[in-house]
């Protein structure tokens, strides 16, 4: 019961399914028109709710296409659509457990529980395509969803992203699939198979040697700058699969009563991972990878894991309507098995850890969900505490607050590394201990938000100026997210602002203090309001800092002392519009090298964010009846019987 009462969620309000990262909140958006393809999904995990879906708006989270810019700050990236990532808005992710470390490709990958399944009297189809100056410039997001006869539900995400950079020998490559099939059996059952597979290929040039031939009299273009690994063979490939089986079982209850429900839960998942960085050409790159040049032949960095999760949990909760829970209690057991082969050792061991959750929405303008689980055998000590607390004050908005503390080991990389067979360090580091706590007001009516969060970590750790592991004790973080979206007739104006400081600001934590992310559009319905139109710019800028370089080989960011990034205005210019369920974008991007490419803009240091150039993209959505035999009966659209709000009704054919 302590367990339960310290464990804690972090689920937005009232009815997420799912847990998002410690990082900065989604911008609350002042939306006119009415969708009208509202649809409602739910997750592996929790069948009882229900989520709508995002809507087919030509908004910002439309026209801006690129995972690295759709949250509240950018992430830094080695300026390649696709390319590794990281935040420059200090965040704490959840951690529980064993941990590769390898993380600058997480925005482009999908998980099992990631994947919606959509049972309703339509099939679904969401398709986006995006396309850059070249046609190997592109990329494709497509979702699919069918519920046949009987309630079983087929469901599919595909993702993937072909870019050519800018520079030369710098290429992005990613494949993400998830798809799987929800089947319940009877009143009491439901499985969900999932299958998922995510492939993200590298070519690494180590970023350009000097950016003085810029706006030089010889100035040919990005494609002539020299760069650092001059040739086609230092790769990065990593590979991951994963086949889970989610299974629900109702002792009391059945899926379509209201009251008081018992379920046991079991989830086992077999993973497979492969993280492989090579380069056969050192004649040229051997001064870039200096203390990491084990063998002068050639380079080699290979990790296999093999992992098997199985976990149990036994919850009650009530269904008091149609795709909402409330009052959950829940207790159970996780347990990890690791097959580890870390060129040229092999190791194998286990993680086990209690885990609880407590929920109590009793309404719409309360809800207290919080999650934990405590390491126990070779895991003692080891903990993780989520939790969020939300108010609706009716009109005059909503309160939130959130806290996350957890203490795990360092990362496999943190500990050892091998390259080419050969050990580069060994090291005994202590377990960090992560406190975060956040509070959030919003207006949503006026699209207001203001985040107020503060970070604690003790024995931090971090990669230092020569790509090596080091830890420090302690970092603080203070942050502020702030904003506001304006209307004034059919003229949007909407902000974002987010300032941080900490007492290693500058010393280990190399971010920027200040950002502003500001757009001015017209948005309103032309054409007998037959074509909803959006038009106008997207503007961004920071305060000067010293951002990171990054080493491929481990896949890694780490301090730099050469580069310091002044403040630089990116400004891109967009027109989209929507008419019924078809989207289009255009945007022109960096407006600002038309006049100046003298000057240069770094999030990653020696990888300049690209010159300017025009991006399209497309999206569409489909709604077709499924046609049954005749006679029968489509399957209920919500878990218990009923239609979620969007859905089409239950018909009969």
């Amino acid at each position: 019961m302590v367990l339960l009462l310290l464990g804690s969620g972090w689920m937005p309000l009232l009815a997420q399914p799912t847990i998002p990262a410690a990082g900065p909140p989604a911008t609350p958006r002042v939306i006119a028109p009415v969708d009208t393809t509202s649809l409602a999904y739910t997750l592996p995990a929790t069948p009882e709710r229900l989520e709508p879906e995002e809507d087919t708006l030509p908004d910002y989270h439309f026209r801006i296409y690129n995972p690295a810019r759709q949250t509240a700050v950018d992430f830094g990236t080695l300026g390649n659509l696709g390319s590794s990532a990281r935040p420059l808005f200090f965040e704490t992710q959840p951690r529980r457990g064993f941990d590769v470390g390898v993380h600058a490709f997480d925005l482009y990958q999908l998980r099992p529980n990631d994947l919606r399944f959509y049972r309703n009297a339509r099939s679904y189809s969401d398709v986006f395509f995006s396309q850059g100056r070249t046609q190997q410039e592109g990329m494709l997001n497509a979702r699919l969803a069918r519920t046949f006869s009987g309630g079983t539900t087929f469901s599919l995400d595909y993702r993937t992203i072909n870019n050519l950079g800018q520079f030369r020998h710098q290429r992005d490559q990613h494949l993400a699939l998830a798809f799987g099939i929800w089947v319940p059996v009877g009143k009491r059952y439901e499985g969900f198979l999932i299958f998922a597979k995510n492939i993200n290929r590298q070519q690494e040039n180590g970023g350009i040697v000097t950016d003085t031939v810029f706006g030089s009299d010889q100035f040919q273009g990005p494609i002539a700058a020299e760069v650092r690994l001059p040739d086609d063979r230092a790769t990065t490939r990593l590979a991951e699969q994963t086949l889970q089986l989610t299974q629900h079982l109702r002792f009391l209850g059945s899926s379509d009563s209201r009251g008081r429900a018992l379920r046991a839960t079991h989830t086992f998942a077999w993973q497979q991972q492969q993280f492989k960085f090579f380069d056969q050409g050192l004649s040229g790159d051997s001064v870039f990878f200096r203390n990491f040049l084990t063998d002068p032949r050639g380079l080699r960095h290979f990790i296999d894991l093999n992992r098997l999760d199985n976990t149990l949990s036994l919850s009650t909760f009530k269904q008091k309507q149609a795709g909402r829970s409330s009052d959950v209690l829940s207790v159970g057991v996780a347990h990890s098995y690791f097959q580890l082969r870390q060129e040229p050792r092999d190791s194998a061991f286990s993680n086990l850890f209690l885990t609880g959750q407590l929920a109590i929405t009793p309404s719409e303008r309360f809800a207290f969900v919080a999650q934990g689980a405590l390491g126990v055998l070779t895991n003692l000590g080891e903990y993780q505490v989520r939790g969020e607390l939300t108010l609706g004050l009716g009109r005059i908005g909503v309160l939130r607050a959130s806290l996350l503390s957890q203490r795990y080991p360092p990362s496999l990389l943190h500990h050892q590394l091998f390259v080419s067979k050969r050990p580069v360090w060994r090291n005994e580091f202590q377990k960090p201990v992560e406190t975060t706590l956040s509070g959030t007001y919003a207006l949503p009516s006026v699209g207001f938000a203001v985040t107020v969060r503060t970070h604690l970590v003790t024995d931090y750790l971090y990669y230092d100026q020569n790509g090596r592991p080091a830890q420090i004790t302690p970092v603080q973080v203070g942050q502020l997210l702030v904003s506001e979206n304006l209307r004034l007739g059919g003229l949007r104006f909407d902000n974002t602002i987010a300032l941080q400081q900490s007492n290693r600001l500058g010393e280990v934590l190399r971010l920027p203090q200040w950002f502003s992310r500001n757009s001015l559009y017209y948005a309103g319905r032309i054409f007998k309001k037959r074509l909803y139109l959006t038009v106008g710019a997207d503007f961004r800028i920071n305060s000067e800092f010293r951002p990171d370089a990054y080493q491929p080989l481990t896949w890694q960011f780490h301090l730099q002392d050469s580069l310091t990034q002044k403040p630089y205005p990116s400004l891109d210019v967009f027109a989209a519009f929507k008419v019924q369920t078809f989207r289009f974008f255009f945007r022109y991007e960096n407006l600002r090298t038309l006049w100046d490419k003298k000057t240069v803009y770094y999030q990653t240091a020696y990888h300049p964010q690209p010159f300017g150039a025009i991006r399209l993209g497309i999206a569409w959505r489909f709604m077709d009846s499924n046609l049954p035999e005749p006679g029968a009966t489509l399957p209920p659209t919500g878990v218990d019987g009923s239609t979620p709000p969007g859905a089409a009704p239950r018909q009969k054919f």
